[in-house]
């Protein structure tokens, strides 16, 4: 397996302002009434994910998924059980957080290229590629605060195919990466995913977009209160979440 989880959970501990005596926290240990607050964002997740794997991630905001595309990523570390991912992870989950939008488009393609591993080289010779697939050549010169929430998501998303054209990682994770950008170049973008996205390359796609992860994905993972509800057959899965999204109305 690619992806393995088992028993995997995650608590974030709410941190307060509001301290209680010391002589009340003293008796609460001595008790065992004292707990850390918090909120559950995941809850006893076990998964097996092979190889090749496109894999989709639904349900409601506060579902815990994009803590678990994180925990996969490795960037945060689950409260209990283990995680093995096997092969070199690339995430795209906020777009400008590796960007610096004061600077030109070029200037962020090298900023941006470097971190999600692409060499020099590989960043200089790809560059027009780069501006031609995000349709911004004509923008070259421009800063990234010039452009649209849309512009800037496609030259991001053109950065990232790039990875993926040149093979520098085994496993995707996506999080809601076609936000603001028009139907066309969601289309465009989906039709890239799905070609560049071989037998040996893992793809985790979370989205609101039940259309898109439909037709992007024939695995589906369904999450709801930190809890994996279902998994299997993307429309299945689709289908059961409408189902209780409608009940829940």
């Amino acid at each position: 397996m690619t992806i393995t989880l088992r028993d995997v959970s995650k608590q974030f501990v709410r941190r307060s302002r509001v301290h209680r005596p010391l002589y009340r926290q003293v008796l609460g240990a001595l008790h065992g009434h004292l707990q850390p607050e918090g909120t559950v964002a995941l809850d006893g997740i076990t998964l097996d994910i092979p190889p090749g794997s496109r894999v989709a991630l639904v349900g409601p905001n506060g579902a815990g998924k994009s803590t678990l595309l994180r925990i996969i990523a490795g960037i945060i570390q689950p409260s209990r059980g283990a995680v093995t991912v096997r092969g070199k992870v690339a995430c795209f989950f906020d777009a400008v957080a590796g960007g610096a939008p004061a600077l030109r488009l070029e200037d962020n393609i090298w900023l941006y290229g470097a971190l999600i591993g692409l060499t020099r080289r590989e960043i200089a010779r790809s560059i027009d590629d780069i501006l031609d697939l995000a349709e911004l050549r004509d923008h070259r010169d421009a800063r990234v605060e010039q452009l649209s929430f849309g512009m800037a998501q496609r030259l991001f998303f053109a950065i990232m195919a790039q990875t993926m054209k040149l093979d520098k990682a085994d496993v995707f994770l996506f999080d809601e990466w076609f936000t603001g950008v028009d139907q066309r170049f969601k289309q465009k973008g989906e039709d890239l995913i799905r070609r560049l996205a071989l037998a040996e390359r893992t793809l985790i796609y979370a989205s609101h977009d039940l259309d898109l992860l439909t037709h992007l994905c024939p695995t589906a993972i369904y999450l709801r209160g930190g809890r994996m509800r279902m998994f299997g057959e993307t429309q299945a899965v689709v289908e059961q979440y409408t189902a209780d999204a409608r009940a829940v109305a």
